[in-house]
């Protein structure tokens, strides 16, 4: 699969609470590992936090124009944290 480099990605929330925009570039380290740099009013918005573990998957995008190479950020460690928290509010009120 080629890499991604230099390369934009976008996140349109037109259909979520706001309609912020958020573009950042796929970037490389010198040792050829690729990241990105996220805006910190979208990791606040996110729930996220420093040293959070994230997963990056590589994708297709399918758009009405065509497709194009994509890719999608699962934070694993909100996921635990998310289920924690539903595991602590389902025993506080007797669903466990």
């Amino acid at each position: 699969m080629k890499r991604m480099r230099n390369k934009i990605m976008t996140k349109d929330n037109a259909g979520e609470q706001n309609n912020d925009r958020y573009v950042v570039k796929v970037q490389e380290t010198p040792d050829g590992e690729l990241f990105v740099e996220l805006p910190q009013k979208l990791i606040e918005q996110l729930g996220w936090e420093c040293g959070d573990e994230v997963k990056w998957e590589e994708s297709e995008v399918c758009e009405d124009w065509g497709e194009h190479k994509g890719f999608t950020l699962s934070n694993k460690s909100k996921l635990s944290r998310d289920a924690d928290e539903a595991r602590k509010k389902a025993a506080s009120i007797g669903m466990e």
